[in-house]
């Protein structure tokens, strides 16, 4: 009895090593988060000087990094691939041969900037982190006139170009919407694409009285003269219902699923049941993305016996696994919605969101009213954090590719049923839905 005792401890010892072992050599080897950050450094400030020797440390830990977790280094005849590495050889050619007195941080940045703009993957990207950006002081003349066409007399088209070079993206629309949105107005980023900030920076409005110039100096956030303040309320998930048009509306600006989600989800569907809504719209606009489960819960409401998900490949160490696409069973939550679905989309719908309204698209659960997603239904994604070591810039890169649900659309972007304006979007939902009742 005592020898069967110890032959039991001794074999449940030598799995429970191996168990071990393996473990160990996934975490060391396989693991795509190994090495990841959870808070990301401060970024040394953009005239920081760091010697060439440490200037190629960083790059090389970047490629290093790209090379041993991103999708695309194990893929057949990459050209992004190719072309990111020539991109590499000529930064690494231009480092050693202008560079023997040290380099700035902003220049560093500038060269990852464009290696890893060929690629074109907009969640592999590179970035600064300050915890006291500044931004133009001003916001009145962007919001009454629009974006501005020039920038320190300059043409704004021509400093976007410069944008796009070292900037990392899927879709130029994208970068478009991100240059005039966000860039433009960030000291930072406007350092970043080469532009003076030294005495502030002046911006050209086209006005009813024609061209005029304004000058911004740049002050913290909260300083910003024009800027939305809004009403204190941080909702990022919430519906209305209109009774009179048995319409309702349901918003969603980050993707997060998690239980104050999938409440929300319950009570717009109870109500929706409640007021005999009969056609619902799902409001996307300016999301960009996070946890793509919210699609799936939401979905759970509707009547449909189950949907298609997409085909992916995930890189775990130097193995690429391959998942085709796959039906789903819809596993329905009470009370279950019979009505019609219409998704709003802008260029700003990005990753997960994308993922949302390729979701009710795709399967011909709804149509997309707006304008084509941020970044295409084939893509790279699910990002890896990491910092620089020398400049402390961050980093991201994917370890996942998606590819489109309806296969015979491979490649292209997520085109809208009903194209428009993004901004008049709800009001051209109104419209189709109000004209089909009365068909």
């Amino acid at each position: 009895m005592k020898k069967t005792v110890k032959r039991i401890l001794i074999c449940a010892g030598i799995v429970l090593a191996v168990c071990l072992c393996l473990f160990a050599v996934y975490k060391l080897c396989f693991d795509p988060r190994r090495g990841e950050v959870k808070n990301y450094s401060e970024t040394l400030p953009l005239e920081s000087v760091l010697t060439r020797e440490q200037a190629k440390e960083d790059i090389d830990h970047v490629m290093k990094l790209l090379r041993g977790r991103h999708p695309a280094w194990l893929e057949d005849s990459n050209e992004r691939v190719e072309n990111v590495e020539a991109q590499y050889k000529k930064e690494m050619n231009v480092l050693e041969t202008q560079y023997s007195s040290g380099i700035t941080v902003l220049e560093e940045w500038r060269m990852l900037g464009r290696i890893m703009h060929e690629l074109f993957d907009g969640h592999s990207t590179v970035y600064s982190m300050y915890a006291d950006e500044r931004y133009i002081s001003d916001l009145t003349q962007i919001k009454e006139y629009g974006p501005p066409v020039k920038i320190n007399g300059e043409p704004a088209e021509d400093v976007f170009k410069k944008f796009l070079e070292v900037y990392q993206y899927e879709t130029e629309h994208y970068a478009e919407t991100t240059f005039y949105a966000n860039i433009v107005i960030n000291e930072v980023y406007l350092k970043w694409i080469g532009v003076d900030t030294t005495d502030g920076v002046t911006m050209t409005f086209n006005t009813p009285e024609g061209e005029k110039d304004y000058h911004y100096s740049f002050v913290p956030v909260e300083e910003i003269q024009g800027r939305s303040t809004g009403s204190g309320d941080s909702k990022w998930v919430y519906y209305s219902i209109d009774k009179e048009k048995r319409i309702g509306i349901f918003t969603l600006e980050d993707c997060t699923c998690n239980d104050e989600y999938t409440q929300t989800v319950k009570d717009f569907f109870t109500e929706v049941r409640d007021n005999n809504v009969s056609d619902i719209i799902i409001d996307l606009r300016w999301n960009g993305g996070g946890n793509s489960r919210v699609g799936n819960e939401f979905i759970r409401y509707l009547d449909v016996k189950g949907y298609y998900s997409w085909a992916a490949h995930l890189r775990y160490g130097n193995l690429l696994l391959k998942y085709k696409r796959e039906y789903v069973k819809n596993k329905k939550l009470a009370p279950v919605f019979y009505g019609n679905v219409y998704v709003l989309t802008n260029s700003r719908t990005f990753s997960s969101a994308m993922d949302f309204t390729m979701y009710i698209m795709d399967n011909g659960l709804g149509k997309v009213v707006g304008e084509a997603s941020g970044n295409l239904p084939d893509s790279y994604g699910d990002l890896l954090h990491f910092d620089i070591p020398n400049s402390k810039l961050a980093f991201t890169v994917s370890f996942k590719r998606w590819f489109r649900i309806d296969e015979s659309k491979a490649g292209q972007p997520l085109e809208p049923d009903y194209p428009c304006d993004p901004n008049e979007a709800l009001e051209k939902a109104y419209e189709i839905i109000l004209e089909k009742r009365a068909e």
